[in-house]
């Protein structure tokens, strides 16, 4: 017999002896010594290993890691956290594809592979290679950081902690103060940046803002430190007021050359467009039109080469800064043509200037620009400009390309006599096949409409006499029918209704065709929303004008509407407003939530204070 054994049956022996122990203690032997106990997994590889944690679930894959260090080292491993995201975000999103739902993804068309490189998956709804090493990418996937993130391998594990944080509504939250208050509180009366909030727009980590007394800012949302910053002026002598900036676009087509392009719309009718370059700190004027007679700028889109504005009477004008065509140089002011026959349930933009080519705007009388800096545009050519007169706010400009064309939409409002209806008007861009001319030419214009929603007014709209009663009538009778925000990004069109409600339409666009589909309505603020984003991929964020709600959607194949609430604690106020037993709660009704942007990682909340104070609210999901 082995000694250890002997061993054994002694001990079991002598615990017999029990007589000093009292009758109601139960026995409680001394635990015998077992045979050393072989170790079968740290003689293996860690290749073998991690084969067998992707068998794990992930809650016993979280259980695994303290054992030791080499075990929280293998349990981080990118493989295994790869496969999670896969499993957890990326398949239920290809499942819902029509004709994958019938069994097809058992046969291994969906199963996953570490070497698959491609997911369908991504914050701009394109194909994303899963192998690449950098975030530098135009077509980064979800959780991509922003344009300084160095290039490293990819955090499987933080991307699923972040996606994981999106699902739930977990994120930490922190005030940028970016308004610049040094102005104001020199002068006796308020700067005009509280008559008008700050305009802000996010690209991946980089926030660019907008307004007349600090100019155009970028700030690093991670940092939250100030990027860069230029003026509004045309040089630094310039002693005039500049214009108040009334809109403002991103272009991020060279994102992944750590550059940004930025197009700002004023007042005055005139645009400007800046060039940021992160890695220089930089902020380069490249080209400023001056003020027209057109109206105030009420939406701009840019997509170099192509620029898209829209006045505040829906006067609606396409540049492009790409031709070589010396017929710029002459003026060709837009004759208006005859309005095709008013119908206010199409809305058509009638064409002013189809077939013309003129110089920058519309307006005969805007000069072209001099002094021009170095390295800056040449002054765009008009392609067109559209008109409507039974269109009405809010409207939303977009371009997008595609393999073969660009794409630049008009979404917006008209009334019906049902109620009202939103509509799209698509003009399709490609290059000139004729060797004489560089310009390019618009191929194709097509319209659609939602089918119309009834308003609350029960009167029924007379028809308008005149363009110009059309445009009052319109703005007087209903002023609350209607969206008062819409936001089109293909082919999502999202808008914010008075009712705390939002209503999503799908845009259906082909090789002949445009359509809208009738909207879903999504319900779950309980006070006004103030404004709301949505992705191509069908992600959408919306915050309410007063309080702390903001909800995020996925609506991408969904038939439900569904939201997650976003709502951390807000930290404690000081000074008099902590004298107030309801001072927070006070506090945080007179704070407007004025705009939201979001990109993979960060959610963004322009607030304004009672006393004009701006700030952003940066929620931080990773």
């Amino acid at each position: 017999m082995p000694p250890q054994k002997r061993k054994l049956f002694s001990l079991c022996d002598a615990s017999d002896d029990t007589d000093d122990v009292p009758a109601t203690t139960p026995k409680n032997p001394k635990r015998p010594r077992l045979a050393p106990h072989h170790d079968h997994l740290s003689p293996l590889s860690d290749e073998v290993l991690i084969r067998i944690l992707r068998c794990l679930a992930l809650p016993s894959l979280l259980n695994v890691a303290p054992v030791s260090r080499r075990f929280h080292r293998l349990a981080e491993d990118s493989q295994l956290w790869k496969r999670l995201y896969y499993d957890r975000f990326v398949l239920p999103r290809a499942m819902r594809i029509p004709g994958f739902r019938n069994g097809s993804a058992r046969e291994g068309k969906l199963h996953y592979s570490s070497r698959r490189a491609i997911w369908a998956d991504g914050r701009r709804g394109g194909w994303v290679d899963m192998r690449s090493s950098s975030n530098n990418n135009s077509d980064n996937d979800n959780g991509g950081g922003g344009v300084d993130r160095p290039s490293t391998s990819r955090d499987w594990k933080g991307q699923y902690k972040l996606r994981h944080n999106w699902s739930k509504g977990k994120a930490a939250v922190e005030e940028l103060h970016v308004g610049d208050h040094t102005a104001a509180a020199s002068t006796e009366e308020p700067i005009a940046t509280t008559a008008r909030p700050m305009l802000v727009k996010i690209s991946e980590g980089v926030a660019v803002t907008a307004d007349l007394s600090s100019g155009l800012r970028a700030w690093d949302l991670r940092t939250k430190e100030l990027v860069a910053q230029s003026t509004f002026l045309e040089s630094e002598s310039e002693s005039t007021s500049p214009a108040i900036p009334s809109c403002l676009a991103v272009d991020d087509q060279e994102l992944h050359s750590r550059v940004l392009d930025v197009a700002v719309g004023f007042e005055d009718g005139s645009f400007g467009v800046w060039r940021l370059d992160v890695g220089k700190n930089k902020l380069i004027r490249k080209y400023r039109h001056e003020k027209s007679t057109n109206g105030e700028l009420v939406g701009i889109a840019y997509s170099h080469p192509y620029l898209l504005t829209a006045t505040e009477s829906v006067l609606i004008s396409l540049y492009t800064f790409d031709f070589t065509d010396d017929r710029r140089f002459t003026t060709a002011p837009a004759q208006d043509k005859p309005n095709a026959e008013s119908n206010s349930r199409t809305s058509e933009m009638n064409s002013l200037a189809e077939g013309e080519v003129g110089r920058v705007g519309s307006d005969p009388k805007t000069p072209p620009m001099a002094n021009a800096p170095t390295g800056s545009l040449q002054a765009p050519l008009l392609l067109t400009s559209l008109k409507s007169h039974t269109s009405r706010a809010p409207l939303a400009l977009s371009i997008r390309k595609t393999a073969s064309t660009t794409i630049a939409s008009i979404a917006y409002t008209f009334s019906t006599l049902q109620g009202w209806s939103l509509g799209i008007q698509d003009l399709h861009l490609r290059a000139s096949s004729s060797k004489t001319k560089t310009t390019p030419d618009i191929t194709t214009t097509r319209i659609a409409y939602s089918p119309p929603v009834r308003s609350s007014s029960s009167q029924v709209p007379s028809p308008p006499s005149s363009p110009a009663q059309a445009t009052t009538a319109s703005s007087s009778r209903h002023t609350d029918d209607g969206p008062t925000n819409i936001c089109y990004n293909h082919p999502y069109l999202l808008a914010t209704l008075p009712d705390n409600t939002l209503i999503l339409h799908l845009c259906t666009s082909n090789a002949t065709t445009l359509s809208v589909s009738p909207g879903i309505r999504l319900w779950g603020h309980t006070s006004g929303i103030s404004d709301a984003e949505i992705t191509s991929r069908g992600k959408a964020v919306s915050v309410s004008c007063r309080g702390e709600e903001i909800r995020v959607w996925e609506l991408e194949g969904r038939a439900e509407a569904r939201s997650i609430e976003v709502r951390p604690s807000v930290p404690a106020k000081a000074g008099a407003e902590s004298d107030n037993s309801n001072g927070n709660t006070l506090a945080t009704f007179d704070e407007k939530r004025n705009w939201v942007g979001f990109d993979d990682e960060m959610v963004i909340v322009l607030k304004e204070s009672s006393q004009g104070r701006e700030s952003l609210m940066v929620y931080d999901f990773t």
